[in-house]
């Protein structure tokens, strides 16, 4: 199981790599879709039109199996075009009250699954919160604390910001981190070549969380914590977000960028967070600066926060910076404060404030999804249900 984990990501990583470097040409859509080759050998083919009939009974048959199904007649195109395209789980946050929760497939909407790509978006926060605390500072130099690194040509000049918008320079890391499968992925990641600059080009892949990891680790290990611990005590024991598992190597460290397994109604409590600029119920857990912070344009890929994946595109590609610029919005024309993590097999957090919505779903690999499709449905069943 845990290397198809891997197999799927790899695929996925090399896909979105690919489109960043400008070789996709005009026809790709959007960074964060699923590569439709590791796909295809699982796609269940051309989806069926809509139907009243069928749109009626999966929505019926959601709920079986699920005693914490909570059924919504006006999601229901949005729960069929899940369903249709093997979907695990679909939860639907509208302010404070949880809109929708339903299993699919046979899945139910409180089982665990894993996020893949998508855990690394819990590392943004976190990086600005330990900015906060006085852990780090996100403009730093990497060398500062990776001492091995000082002489060395490009990573002396890396800043511990650019491990999180994905501008370190590094290699992917893809190979390496994944296919070789280290016993220690950090002391694998720190001689991980460079491919640029620091700060020049966008490059999808595990390798820069792989190295924020051990900075974190090293800046951690005086107090005796660690990586999840420091989440935990910052963000998920404060919103009571309890994950099942997140995944180790051998010498004991965390995945950052791709190991995170939870409930969906546990992952909406995040987007929660990020849609309520920090608060939970009320209270304020992070900065909402901080959190802002996280979701700023990159110079590179303005469709790239801090580890968040975002509905802008750039108008005026900086000069001498290798930029994607060209590349679709995630929903072209609306929505401009979407926010998404994207994992492979079509996991999705969408945090939309301006509709009060968070979207977890999950789901397993297939060529038709499409995200612009199915925002298009849950734009349409929220207007709908109010």
């Amino acid at each position: 199981m845990k290397r198809n984990c891997k197999i799927r990501y790899l695929l996925t990583a090399a896909a979105l790599a690919f489109a960043a470097s400008g070789c996709n040409g005009a026809s790709q859509s959007v960074p964060p879709s699923d590569d439709p080759a590791a796909e295809s050998a699982e796609s269940t083919g051309e989806s069926a039109p809509h139907s009243p009939e069928s749109i009626e009974s999966t929505l019926e048959s959601a709920a079986q199996g699920d005693p914490a199904a909570i059924e919504n007649a006006a999601y229901a195109k949005a729960v069929e075009y899940s369903a249709r395209r093997r979907g695990l789980a679909l939860v639907v946050i509208d302010g404070d009250r949880v809109a929708l929760a339903v299993g699919q497939n046979g899945h139910r909407s409180d089982e665990t699954h894993r996020l893949h790509g998508a855990s690394e978006s819990f590392w943004g926060p976190i990086a600005v919160a330990a900015e906060r605390d006085g852990l780090l500072d996100l403009d730093e130099r990497v060398a500062s604390t990776i001492h091995d690194w000082k002489d060395e040509r490009w990573k002396k000049d890396m800043r511990v910001r650019q491990l999180l918008d994905y501008t370190s320079g590094l290699e992917s890391g893809v190979w390496p981190l994944l296919q070789e499968n280290p016993a220690n992925r950090y002391e694998r990641a720190l001689s991980i070549g460079m491919i640029a600059a620091p700060g020049q080009r966008f490059q999808f892949g595990p390798s820069h969380l792989a190295v924020f990891g051990e900075v974190l680790r090293r800046k951690l290990a005086p107090s005796e914590s660690d990586a999840l611990a420091y989440l935990e005590r910052k963000i998920l024991n404060p919103i009571g977000l309890k994950i099942a598992d997140w995944e180790r190597d051998p010498a004991g460290n965390l995945d950052l960028a791709n190991g995170a397994q939870m409930s969906a109604r546990e992952w909406a409590k995040f987007g929660t967070l990020i849609r309520d600029s920090g608060h939970w119920k009320g209270e304020a857990v992070l900065n909402a600066d901080d959190i802002q912070a996280c979701l700023q344009p990159g110079e590179v890929e303005p469709r790239f926060g801090l580890t968040f994946w975002l509905n802008t595109r750039e108008p005026n590609p900086v000069r001498g910076r290798r930029s994607t610029a060209g590349q679709a919005a995630l929903y072209p024309g609306a929505l401009e404060d979407l926010v998404m993590a994207s994992g492979a097999g079509n996991q999705r957090l969408y945090v939309i404030p301006s509709l009060n919505l968070v979207v977890v779903r999950f789901g397993e690999a297939d060529r038709d999804w499409r995200d612009p499709d199915f925002l298009d449905l849950i734009s349409e069943a929220a207007a709908a249900d109010r």
